[in-house]
């Protein structure tokens, strides 16, 4: 989760143009929609898990934060990171197969 008071905020053109979202070959920022696709849908990481980019909702627009695609990358190439956390739909199948496998063993 981004910390508004401790991290520094950055709208989604201006993380474009930090170094790694700029493409190696021809040194060109990563289009606005790249990034807004990485927040929106995310990105898979080695293992097959979609990490998505943090952002917050503000008046002025959406934000990330440096510290928030610093997570995103470390996340995307590490590993042993966690996974981000279950949407709520995600959550909410989960929680219905539970209660489903409860059912059937009687509990």
């Amino acid at each position: 989760m981004i910390d508004v008071t401790n991290e520094t905020l950055l709208t989604l053109r201006e993380a474009g143009n930090l170094a790694v979202f700029k493409n190696r070959k021809t040194g060109k920022r990563a289009h606005v929609a790249s990034i807004y696709r990485f927040a929106l849908h995310g990105a898979v990481d080695l293992q097959g898990n979609r990490v998505r980019l943090e952002t917050i909702r503000t008046p002025g627009g959406q934000l990330t934060s440096r510290q928030a695609v610093e997570r995103f990358i470390r996340a995307l190439t590490d590993p042993d990171a966690q996974p981000n956390a279950p949407t709520p739909r995600q959550r909410q199948r989960e929680i219905e197969a539970a209660e489903s496998r409860l059912t059937a063993a009687g509990i």
